[in-house]
């Protein structure tokens, strides 16, 4: 199959940026993988709606727009122990900014994003990608080489600006998959690239009921250094962790969320304290082959404090 002209000038930039790319960041995160378990910061998004009057502004906005808030977070997830930054880009790709409004362009929301994640001096910034929102039909026609492009053009980006690997994160469709890998694949140049799938306790797929195990099959055939969950539930985290290990001969990420919010009696939205029950699950989840741990949306920096004292428990002295 002939490679598609947008892909073939990308290859060239790619074998052009690449040396820019900060390999020593990559190089700390494969040489850890596995070894031990790492902890990976907790949400951006989620912390930053519980601002009043801005539950209504786009995460990606806050790179421009009010930067040392970002800075702010990061650090602390920094202060308490995480590993690993994640950048606030997890809708800023060019579709996603398109639609929510925010007029700066793409490079320089995610450029903006990970300086602000640098700042917090942690050893490793992965790039943050969900779902760009674009939908497709058939393989290679124009529609998937358009969303192909956005995920290829987000992923330059975050790291020609800096972070050491990619995280397409929250997938619920090995349709959607398909071309965020190819796409992300085009420019990683060798750079990390870890998946997480957003499944449902019986650990199928949220979007098309795809079985876990067969989500990490498929893209452990595209050499991603990683697979995951993250925004489940406590339960499936607990189930899909050791199905995961079985699956793939990987290193496996477990970010699960806190669950449905509710609003206070000042109209703000707020999440259970799942805090002694993250602590409780770390445990298993390591002992169970996780390699990544970390919390997802309405989870807080008292659970990413509580998942460092289990890490840390477990770390090589």
């Amino acid at each position: 199959m002939s490679t598609p002209p947008d892909a073939a000038r990308f290859s060239v930039l790619d074998s052009l940026d690449a040396g820019r790319y900060d390999r020593i960041g990559a190089s700390w995160l494969t040489d850890r993988l596995g070894r031990f378990p790492l902890l990976m910061q907790g949400p951006m998004g989620s912390a930053l709606m519980q601002y009043a009057g801005c539950e209504d502004v786009p995460a990606a906005y806050w790179n421009i727009a009010e930067p040392q808030e970002v800075i702010r977070l990061h650090s602390l997830y920094r202060a308490v122990g995480a590993d690993i930054m994640l950048t606030n880009t997890f809708q800023a790709s060019a579709p996603a900014l398109a639609r929510d409004g925010i007029g700066a362009s793409m490079e320089d929301v995610n450029r903006a994003a990970v300086a602000c994640a640098r700042r917090a001096g942690t050893p490793c910034v992965i790039g943050s990608m969900g779902p760009c929102g674009l939908s497709w039909e058939e393989p290679e026609t124009s529609e998937f080489r358009a969303v192909r492009a956005a995920y290829r053009e987000q992923a330059h980006a975050l790291l020609d600006a800096g972070t050491h690997g990619i995280l397409l994160e929250t997938f619920t469709s090995l349709h959607d998959l398909q071309p965020a890998l190819t796409g992300v694949m085009d420019v990683a140049s060798g750079m990390p690239v870890l998946v997480s799938f957003a499944v449902d306790d019986e650990c199928r797929l949220l979007g098309d009921g795809a079985e876990l195990s067969r989500a990490c099959k498929e893209a452990s055939g595209y050499g991603v250094a990683s697979v995951g969950v993250n925004c489940c539930s406590l339960a499936a985290a607990d189930a899909a962790v050791p199905l995961m290990a079985r699956a793939v001969d990987l290193p496996i990420s477990v970010r699960p969320n806190a669950g449905a919010p509710h609003r206070d009696d000042e109209g703000a939205l707020v999440w259970e304290d799942l805090t002694d029950r993250f602590a409780d699950a770390c445990a298993r989840w390591c002992d169970d082959g996780a390699s990544i741990v970390g919390g997802c949306c309405g989870t807080d920096v008292q659970v990413a404090c509580v998942l460092s004292g289990c890490l840390e428990e477990r770390s090589p002295q």
